[in-house]
């Protein structure tokens, strides 16, 4: 066998590997990014805690809330291969105009299915108590709004975060 043919089969061997553990890391990340998607979306639509939320169908791998029947909320990995950042946007269009989505808080997720370093991905309460604290600055936003007689929408711009 000649030393460039051994020199192929070593180098196609690497790649083989390096593939396989590519792959095998971004499997198991999607695989938690699928279990805090379910435990979410279960947590919120069966608490017995009133927070005028409802889920809706989502577009490809994000998850969608609506909140008192007007303001979506969007939930969804950062876009990139092998991106851990949970990204939490709110919609900031009119009804009739198209999508606009602006971050609001973000999260990491980890493949062990630990969120921000701590939380459980399958522990419902601890997953909703989570979500909750992160969706919270739009709640005391849209109380600020309505206790103040504020425009709700300009006052939701000020919690975006900076791209």
């Amino acid at each position: 066998m000649s030393t460039q043919r051994v020199t192929q089969m070593s180098t196609i061997n690497e790649l083989t590997s390096q593939a396989d553990y590519i792959s095998g890391k971004n499997n198991r990340l999607m695989a938690q990014w699928q279990h805090y998607h379910n435990t979410l979306v279960k947590a919120v639509t069966t608490t017995k805690q009133s927070i005028n939320h409802e889920f809706i169908c989502g577009q490809g791998q994000d998850i969608r809330f609506t909140l008192f029947n007007h303001f979506t909320l969007r939930i969804q990995l950062s876009d990139g291969f092998y991106s851990r950042d949970i990204c939490y946007n709110i919609n900031l269009a009119a009804p009739n105009e198209e999508e606009n989505f602006a971050p609001f808080a973000h999260a990491t997720l980890d493949e062990s299915g630990l969120i921000d370093g701590q939380i459980n991905n399958r522990d419902k309460p601890a997953v909703l108590e989570h979500y909750l604290n992160k969706i919270a600055v739009i709640y005391q936003c849209l109380f600020d709004s309505l206790h103040g007689d504020c425009a709700i929408h300009e006052e939701l711009k000020k919690i975006i975060l900076p791209a």
